[in-house]
C-alpha cells in the first residue's frame, strides 16, 4: 500500500498502543478516510486551475470586446488569487512543501525594495492598492505547486487544456481578420481572446517551445506537431508583430540547445530546424503581403524594415534628447526613466513606487495620483514600467528571478518523462518571456501572466523535488516525520 501525505499525518496521530496493534484493526480506517480526502482535494485543486485559465483566456474578451458580460465578472482571476492565498496557507501548514529558500529570500528582498519606494515617495492608498494588485496577484499561483504535488497525469491534463485554449485562437484570428474587422485591417486588431495583438506572439511562442520539447523527446508524432504549429502560427502571422522575429527563433532553438537527452529521436533536431526554416519563409512572405497589399495604407515589409534603416528608428526615436517627447521606441522607454530619475539617486534605484505610473479600471483608486497619464508615452514595456515604479533594483530582481527559473528548468530538463519534457520546453518559455520584458508589458495580459507564473512555480517545485526529502509537520502534536514526496521523477 502506498502511504500518502495525509496518511502519514494520521498515522502519527495514533497512540503507541494502537500502533502496536495489527494493521487490520485500524490502518484500513485511516486509509479509507485519507483516500476520500485526497480524491476530493485532487478534484478541487484541478478544477481550481482549470477555472483560472478559462477565466483569464475568456472573461476579458467576453466583457470588454464582446460586451456579453458585466465588466466586474472579469475580476474573477483577482478573486481566485485571493482564494489561492488561503489555499497556499492551509496546505503549507498541513503537509510537505517544496518552497525553495532562494525564492523566499528573493521575495523578501523584493518586498524591501517595494517598501523603500513607498517610503521615499509617500504613495496614496489607491496607488498602493493598484501596485499590490499589479505586482503580487500572481504570486499565490506560483506557490500553489509548492504546497500541492500535482501528479504527471494532472500536469498532462493541464497542458492539454492550455493547448485547447490556444488552438482556439487560430480560427478566431481568421474570423477577426477576414470577417469581423476586414481583410484590410491592421494586425493590431487581431488578438484572439487576449488583450492585444502584441500579446499573441508571446503566448504562442511559449506554446511552440513546449511543443518542440515534446517533439524533440519523441513524445508526439511529426504530423501532430506540424498540425498544431500550423494553427498556432495563424494568429502570430496575422497580428503582424515585429517582435515575433525574436520570439519564434527562441521557441525553436532554445529547446534544441538545452536538449541533453538525445538517446531517442535525435534526428528530430534536424527536422525542427527544417520546419523553422519553412516557418520563417512563410512568416516573412505573409507579413510582407499584408503590409504592402492587405492594408488601406501600404507600408514596407520586413525585408525593407531591416535594410532601409527603419529598424533603428523603430527602436530608438531620440526621445531622450527631444525637448518634448511625442514618440518613443523600445530603447527610448528604457533610457527615459534612467535619465529623468538620475537626479534623485534614491528614486533611480527604488523607483517612484508601485502603482505610481499605472492606470486602473477602478476610477476611485486613481484619486490623488500625480498626473500618471504623463508617463503613458514613456512606458512601452515591462522593463520600462519596472524602472519607473521599482527602480533599477526592482528590474534587477526580476531579471534574477527569470535566471533562477531558467536554471531550475534546465535542471528539470534532465529528468525522464513528462517532467523532463516540460522543463526543456520551459527553458524556451523563459527565454521568450525575458525578451518580452523589453518589448511588451507582458504581465498586463492575464493569460500570459498567470500561465507564466503558475507553470514557473510548477517547474521550481518539480525541480526541488528531484531526489530530495521533505518534512511533514503535524501542527497539533508538534511532531515531524520525514518522507519522500511521490514526484514520479528520476534523473
Amino acid at each position: 500500500m502506498v502511504i500518502t501525505r495525509t496518511t502519514a499525518i494520521n498515522i502519527m496521530n495514533l497512540s503507541p498502543k494502537r500502533l502496536l496493534t495489527p494493521p487490520s484493526k485500524h490502518l484500513n480506517v485511516v486509509w479509507t478516510s485519507d483516500t476520500a480526502n485526497a480524491t476530493l482535494r485532487e478534484a478541487v485543486m484541478n478544477k481550481f486551475i482549470y477555472l483560472l485559465f478559462f477565466s483569464v483566456f475568456f472573461l476579458d474578451y467576453f466583457a470588454l470586446k464582446l460586451d456579453l458580460i458585466d465588466d466586474k465578472v472579469a475580476l474573477l482571476p483577482d478573486i481566485l488569487s485571493m482564494v489561492a492565498v488561503l489555499v497556499v496557507a492551509m496546505l503549507a501548514v498541513t503537509g510537505a512543501n517544496a518552497i525553495v529558500k532562494k525564492y523566499v529570500t528573493l521575495f523578501f528582498v523584493f518586498l524591501a525594495v517595494i517598501a523603500m519606494g513607498i517610503a521615499i515617495n509617500g504613495l496614496s492608498s489607491g496607488t498602493l492598492i493598484i501596485g499590490i494588485r499589479n505586482y503580487l496577484k500572481f504570486l499565490p499561483f506560483f506557490l500553489v505547486p509548492a504546497v500541492y504535488a500535482f501528479s504527471d497525469k494532472e500536469i498532462s491534463r493541464q497542458l492539454k487544456f492550455i493547448l485547447a485554449l490556444v488552438l482556439i485562437q487560430g480560427p478566431l484570428a481568421l474570423f477577426q481578420k477576414f470577417v469581423q474587422f476586414g481583410i484590410r485591417s491592421s494586425g493590431d486588431f487581431i488578438s484572439g481572446t487576449l488583450s492585444s495583438g502584441g500579446q499573441i506572439p508571446i503566448l504562442m511562442g511559449g506554446v511552440i517551445a513546449v511543443l518542440t520539447a515534446f517533439y524533440l523527446r519523441g513524445s508526439i508524432k511529426t504530423y501532430l506537431y506540424i498540425f498544431c504549429l500550423g494553427i498556432i502560427l495563424i494568429p502570430v502571422v496575422l497580428s503582424e508583430s515585429k517582435a515575433s522575429i525574436g520570439y519564434l527563433p527562441l521557441a525553436f532553438f532554445v529547446p534544441i540547445y538545452f536538449n541533453k537527452r538525445r538517446e531517442k529521436k535525435s534526428g528530430n533536431s534536424f527536422a525542427v530546424l527544417a520546419i523553422f526554416s519553412l516557418v520563417a519563409v512563410l512568416f516573412v512572405g505573409v507579413y510582407d503581403y499584408f503590409a504592402q497589399y492587405g492594408r488601406e495604407s501600404a507600408r514596407g515589409g520586413l525585408v525593407q524594415f531591416f535594410t532601409s534603416g527603419t529598424a533603428e528608428t523603430y527602436l530608438n526615436r531620440g526621445a531622450v534628447s527631444a525637448r518634448r517627447v511625442t514618440k518613443t521606441g523600445y530603447v527610448d522607454v528604457i533610457l527615459l526613466p534612467l535619465t529623468q530619475l538620475s537626479e534623485e539617486p534614491m528614486k533611480l534605484f527604488f523607483g517612484l513606487g508601485i502603482g505610481s505610473v499605472s492606470d486602473s479600471a477602478i476610477e476611485g483608486l486613481k484619486e490623488g495620483k500625480d498626473n500618471y497619464k504623463k508617463y503613458d508615452i514613456a512606458i512601452g514595456s515591462s522593463a520600462s514600467l519596472f524602472l519607473w515604479e521599482i527602480g533599477i533594483f526592482g528590474l534587477l530582481i526580476y531579471l534574477l528571478f527569470f535566471y533562477m527559473i531558467l536554471q531550475d528548468a534546465k535542471k528539470l530538463s534532465g529528468a525522464q518523462g513528462l517532467r523532463g519534457i516540460l522543463g526543456l520546453g520551459w527553458c524556451g518559455v523563459v527565454a521568450i518571456a525575458g525578451l518580452a520584458l523589453f518589448f511588451r508589458t507582458m504581465f498586463a495580459d492575464g493569460a500570459n501572466a498567470y500561465a507564466f507564473w503558475y507553470f514557473s512555480g510548477l517547474i521550481v517545485a518539480l525541480s526541488a523535488g528531484l531526489g530530495r526529502e521533505r518534512v511533514v509537520l503535524n501542527p497539533r502534536k508538534g511532531l515531524a516525520a520525514k518522507h519522500r514526496l511521490a514526484r514520479e521523477s528520476a534523473v
